[in-house]
Parts: C-alpha cells; structure tokens; sequence
C-alpha cells in the first residue's frame, strides 16, 4: 500500500490540531511527523509525558516554552559562531528558558518522576546566565559595567562629544549672518553645523554635505576637525572593546553548545508534550498508556474531526465551516465479547460503518502517540506491534493494477505479516469483484485473520460474508443501527447481529419508480428475501429485548433508590430514637427535680394548712406526695389537682388561703366562687376539701380588699420586673373586686413594658381577651383586659 495506516485514517489532520498548541516550530515538527504506529515502550513513555505535564498544568500552569525557535540556528553543530549582539541575546534568552524550567520541574510534586528526571538531565546554566547577563543588557547592547576600558572609553566619548557640541554652539553663535538657528548635527559620522550657502566664506571649514534644496550647506568648521578627529578615534577604539566582548559571550556560548542543544532536544519534548495536554483539554479527552488494558474497548469515543469541541480549531486550521448539526456525534461504544477477534459490521450506506473503522485506528494511533483521547473512563487500549488499514480506492495506474487488484495485492502482504498482535482495519470486505467469489475471499480472509489471532474489525455490503461471520469461532457480527421510521442511520453500532444494506429502502427514499423496486425484489429470489425478513425480526427482538432491559433497568433504579430511601428512613428514626432518649433522660431528670419542688411546696401548704386547724390525713398526704413525685407516661393531674375534679365541688384555694365551690372547668383553669366573688385561678392551686372538712368548725377567713379598685393602672416608668409584679398584684385586686375591663397603661417607648403585659396577660387564667384601644384612646400604649368579672360581681 502506498498510503501509511495514520494518513488512512486521516491521524496527519489530527496531528495539526494538536501542533497548533506547540510554542516552537521544533515542537510542531516533532508532533507532526509520526506517520507510523510507534513503538508499546514509545507510547507508554509519551502517554505518561503527557499524563505528568496535564497534572502540572493543573498545579501550576503552562510551562513558559518561548524563544526555542530563535536559539535552535545557532546550537547546530554546524553552524559558525553568532557574532552580533542580538543573536547572543536569542542564546542568553535560552538559556534563561532552560534555568527556569529546570528549577520549576525540580520543584514540581514527587509522582511527577518523567518530570523530575527531565529537569535533572537540563544542564544548569545559572552561572552562564549570571555571566553573559553581565555583559549583555536587556536590550541587547553591551553596558558599560562590561569591561573598566569599555567604561573609560565610553567616558571619554561623552566628554569629547560634549566639548566638542559646545564649540560647535559657540561657533554658531558668533556667526549669526552666516549658520542657521539648526542646532550641531551629524553628518557623516562628524558633528558640524548647517550654513546658509550664500555665507560660506564666512565660515571656515569643510562641506560635509548639503540639504536637498542646496540651500542650506552641512560644514565641519576647521576649529573642530581635531575634536571629530579625537571622537572618533575613541569611537572606534570603543566598538573594537565591544566587539571583543562580543567575542567572548560567543566562546562562552560555543563552548557550551553541546549541552545547551542536549537541553534544546528536552525543552522541545516537554514543548510537545505540552501541545498534546492542552488539546486533550480542549477535546475533553484522558490519557490512555497503551497496553495496560489487555483488550480493546472504547467508551463513548469521539472522532476528532466530528467532534463539536474542536470545531473552532478546526476552522482556524482547515477553515472548516460550522455546521449547522441537525443532532449530536454520536459517541462509539465498541467492546467485544470474550473470545472474539473478529468484528465483521455490516449495515446501510452512509450508516457510520467507515467512520467506525477511522475512530478504532485513531483512538490507537494517538494513544500510541501519547495524545488524550477524546473518550470516556473505560476505555483501555491493549498491545500492538502492527497496524494495517484498507480503506478506499486502491487503485495503482502506474502499476496497471485495478481497485480490486490493489487490495488483494495490500490484503496479501498483510496477511503474511499479521499476528496475535496485530490491529487489522479492513473497509469494503469483498468488495470489487463479483459478490460471489467477493464473499467467499471475505470469508476466508477473516477466518485466517482470526485463526492467527489478529484483532480484527472489517466492514461489508455482502450478507454471505455476516452469515459466515455469526457460524465461525471468534468472529461476531455487528450492525450500523437504521431507524426504520425516520428512514434514515442512528450511527450507533449494535455487535451481537448482522445489518441490513437497506438498499431498497435508500432507493425509495431517493425516488426510484415502484415498478422498478418489485422487479427488484422478484430478481433477488426468496433466500435473500428470507434472509431480510430474518434479519428485520431480528432486529425488531432486539429491539424488544433493548425497551424491555430499558425498563428493567429504570426498575432496578428505581428500587435502588427506594432502598437508599428506606435505608435513610431507618438510619434517620435511629437518629431521632437515640436523641429521644436521650431528651428522655434529660427529661426524667428535670422532671424529678420539679416534683421535689412541687412536693416540697405541697408539704409547706399542708403544714400551713395544718397550723391553721385545717388538718389533712396521713392518706391524703400519702396521695398528695405520690402523685407529686409520679413520672410515669400517662396523665397525671398535678399535685393538688384531682383528675376527677367537676363543677359544683368544694376547693380550697391555695392562693387565697380560702374554700370555694368550683363553677367552671376550662383546660387547666378553673371559674371559683369564693368569697362572694368569682375568679379564674389555676388547677394547680386548688384542694378538694374532704367531706369530714365540712362538718368540722374552721377557722373563718376574711378577704380584706380595698373598697375601690381603679379602672386602669399606670406602669410608666417602671422597669420590667417591678412592673410585672405591680401588674399581678393589680390584677389579684381587680379580679376580686370583679372588675369586667381594665386598662394597663404602659406608654410605646422600647416596646419592653408592652411585651411584658402581653406575655403576662397571655397566660393569666383570669383574663379572657385583651386588645390595643382606638388610637383616639391610647393606640399601642395601652392594652385593655375582659376580665369578664360583671358576671357574678
């Protein structure tokens, strides 16, 4: 074949695109000339290159890879020594590059081991740099500090041109009729002063040269001709010490070239494998070390050239036109099944089969060049050592070969050559002959193909060729899926079952008369008739068995994430189990300190009950303690508040020291009559007075009340604490003297005393409304309580 296996499948397009990020030309050369399959120790050192310089772009950013172009001239071993002053600097400019990059490479993380060994083999040109730099400034020229003759020259030149500029002004201030107001120029490599022609005489001296109108003439007056002299002695002397320093940047530079153009060859691989990391990001692709995955697979693989990411390079470099993409490329999922070699696609026109075959042979080829792929995880590239291509027109003029004359004569070298390790792509398998005999030469080229144990994948048009594929050990057929509807290709390969050429169908499509399509079918005979409608069933159960695995696979989701749900379910009433007890036993623990109080309290009041001739039983205070200390889940009435208490028993009022009868129960308050007044007052503070109480003489308790009790009460002023307790002694008082309404005025201010009144009043028991009044009397400054009181007062 003429044609290299990388030039079938277009690898020197792909080649450019990944130039086009090189910084050199040197490093664009070496990317673009690999046309062959490289070496399995090649690719895996390129790849792994590539891989080291990715992760350090990620840490810390390009490597800084310029001026390599403009040095490489003068590092061949060939070329003279660079004598001028700008290509010393391009040498110094380089050898910059080459510290620099040493040190960041040195630098870099400890994995990066191609890295570190790379900047350890950079020569170190510290003292080269530090040296040359001393002697060649930053724009190139020569400074002063080079040499101490240099600098007492160059001192003896800016006195002489300044003695000399200033004679030249007085001169010419002292002939104003005949010198021009032009200040002293150069003319000739002499300073004199421009003259009007028509006063030469006046002034003594020689003509240099003359303005391009001839009036103005350029003289070296005769009193400055020794002071020119002099200049320009110092002046040549002066560019001699240059030149000789010059000199000897270009022996130090000569004498280092050896290394410098050793360091020049690394700095170029590290500018290549630059190139290769930054199209990998802009493809989205991953470095894949040929032969660490022993079979070939490729997941989700996109062709570079198809690829919508790389469409703007593509343009730059091919002036490629965007295209208008009805819909995405669609990615190539290729593996095979155990045991099988051979891959024979078949399918429709235009289907994608070709494409196929160039995706495969890229995706190796760049592997093998250490080139990301534009892939997904999963994909693995096993070991080659050979790769043969057949695609196109093989057709040799010169030769007098034919299409079909120059495959055979490409399939026969081939096929003494193949191995177990090699990769043969093979485009139009019996193609170019009768399709008879075209078959069967297909048929017995794939079976010796995989007898030797060649990885093989080939494309046909002949269904002989896909029946003998799905009867042969190791070979397997695959299809170019066709959507029937759309009557157009999906470009998605299914292995597992033959494809159908879809002739008729394309031919159709295209306008072909329906008479000329059934003579077609009756010409094809019933075997090939059968053989499609075996096929289309086929293709019809699979794609059954595709929705019904769909479906299966939506259901196994689906349950996996109402597992996940449920597990999260359970892990969360874990959760809330452990922190319930735990609130539990703080809880219990809060619980059982607040029932000692309440015990205690209930104790003092059955003592002071006691010392006042209210006596209570051993039982009753055995009842009152249980039920004081009890913990348990149920409801349990608080101490002193019986779970049987109804209207119409008798109380006795904690609070007030006094007996009622109980008119009204609402939540945990409760309405008594007592003392010929009604009041709202907790469970809590409530007793039942035991029947034997009744009957026994008790000691008469008199409630002592002011006659009159105010309609509202002032808490201007007053702090929080103080007026709380001003407001509960008020509302006692007014509760008693069964007031219906009162109003509380507590001013706007902060707002403290208001929110204060209102969490009081909220809770009160004896208070069953309360309200801001119209503004006209008070607004928010006052908060009006329904006591309710009118009813029995």
């Amino acid at each position: 074949m003429k044609r290299s296996a990388a030039a079938e499948v277009e690898l020197d397009r792909i080649l450019e695109m990944v130039a086009a990020h090189g910084a050199s030309a040197a490093a664009r050369r070496q990317i673009t000339s690999s046309d062959t399959l490289p070496t399995l120790g090649e690719g895996v050192l390129s790849s792994r290159l590539t891989d080291e310089i990715s992760r350090l772009l990620d840490e810390d950013g390009r490597l800084t890879l310029a001026g390599l172009d403009e040095a490489e001239p003068w590092l061949d071993a060939a070329a003279p020594p660079p004598r001028a002053a700008e290509d010393l600097m391009s040498l110094l400019t380089f050898a910059k590059r080459v510290l620099s990059v040493r040190r960041r490479l040195q630098a870099a993380p400890g994995e990066l081991k191609l890295l570190h060994d790379l900047g350890g083999r950079l020569p170190d040109t510290e003292g080269l740099v530090g040296w040359a730099a001393s002697r060649l400034g930053r724009d190139g020229q020569v400074p002063d500090s080079a040499s101490p003759e240099l600098a007492a020259l160059r001192r003896r030149l800016a006195s002489g041109r300044r003695e000399l500029l200033e004679r030249l002004e007085a001169i010419r201030r002292s002939n104003p009729d005949a010198a021009t107001d032009t200040p002293p120029t150069l003319r000739r490599d002499r300073y004199c002063l421009a003259v009007r022609r028509s006063a030469r005489s006046q002034l003594p001296g020689l003509v240099l040269s003359s303005s391009g109108s001839g009036a103005t003439l350029y003289m070296e007056p005769y009193e400055v001709v020794e002071l020119n002299n002099d200049l320009a002695d110092i002046t040549a002397r002066e560019q001699a010490e240059v030149q000789r320093i010059l000199d000897e940047v270009s022996a130090a530079f000569t004498a280092a070239r050896e290394e410098l153009a050793a360091a020049l060859s690394i700095l170029v691989r590290l500018d290549a494998g630059q190139a290769r990391a930054l199209f990998g990001r802009a493809a989205a692709g991953r470095v894949v070390v040929p032969g660490e995955g022993g079979q070939l697979v490729l997941r989700g693989a996109r062709h570079p050239l198809l690829d919508g990411r790389l469409q703007p390079l593509r343009a730059e470099l091919f002036g490629e036109a965007e295209r208008a993409r009805s819909r995405p490329v669609v990615p190539l999922d290729l593996e095979l099944p155990d045991g099988v070699r051979t891959l024979v696609i078949s399918g429709p026109n235009a289907g994608g089969k070709t494409v196929v075959l160039k995706t495969v042979g890229l995706m190796v080829l760049m592997a093998y060049n250490g080139i990301p792929l534009p892939a997904d995880e999963g994909t693995t590239i096993p070991a080659f050592d050979g790769l043969w291509v057949y695609i196109g027109d093989e057709q040799e003029l010169s030769a007098d070969l034919s299409t079909f004359s120059g495959a055979m004569s490409a399939t026969a070298t081939m096929l003494r050559a193949a191995d177990s390790r090699s990769l043969v792509l093979y485009d139009e398998l019996g193609a170019g002959t009768d399709p008879m005999e075209g078959a069967a030469l297909g048929c017995g080229i794939i079976e010796q193909l995989t007898t030797c144990g060649a990885l093989t994948v080939a494309t046909t048009h002949l269904a002989a060729i896909a029946v003998c594929a799905s009867s042969t050990a190791g070979v397997e057929n695959a299809a170019m899926e066709y959507d029937e509807e759309a009557g157009c290709p999906t470009y998605t390969l299914r292995v597992g079952r033959p494809g159908r050429s879809h002739g008729l169908e394309i031919a159709a499509a295209m306008g072909l008369p329906d008479a000329t399509l059934a003579r077609a079918r009756e010409l094809l005979g019933g075997k090939h008739l059968e053989l499609e409608r075996w096929l289309k069933r086929l293709e019809g159960l699979e794609a059954d068995l595709l929705a019904e695995r769909r479906l299966l696979e939506e259901r196994e989701r689906e349950l996996d994430g109402l597992k996940e749900s449920a597990a999260a379910a359970v892990r969360r009433l874990d959760e809330e189990r452990d922190q319930l007890r735990a609130t539990l036993d703080v809880e219990r623990g809060r619980l059982r300190q607040r029932a000692r109080r309440q015990l205690d309290e209930v104790m003092a009041k059955i003592e002071a009950a006691e010392k006042e001739g209210r006596r209570i039983g051993r039982r009753r205070r055995e009842q009152l303690r249980a039920a004081a200390l009890r913990l348990d889940d149920e409801a349990s009435p608080s101490p002193g508040t019986p779970a049987d208490l109804e209207p119409g028993d008798a109380v006795h009022v904690l609070s007030l020291s006094s007996n009622g009868i109980v008119e009204q129960l609402k939540g945990s308050t409760a309405l008594v009559s007592c003392g010929g007044k009604r009041v709202w007052v907790p469970r809590s503070d409530l007793e039942p007075v035991p029947e034997s109480a009744t009957t026994r003489p008790r000691p008469q308790l008199r409630l002592s009340m002011e006659d009159v009790v105010p309609d509202e009460i002032h808490l201007l002023g007053m702090d929080a604490e103080a007026a709380r307790e001003e407001l509960e002694r008020y509302l006692d008082r007014a509760i008693a003297a069964g007031k219906p309404l009162v109003r509380i005025v507590h001013g706007h201010g902060t707002g403290t005393l208001r929110k204060m009144v209102q969490e009081l009043v909220r809770r009160h028991p004896g208070v069953r409304s309360f309200r801001h009044p119209p503004q006209n009397r008070g607004g928010t400054g006052v908060t009006e309580l329904d006591l309710g009181g009118g009813a029995g007062g």
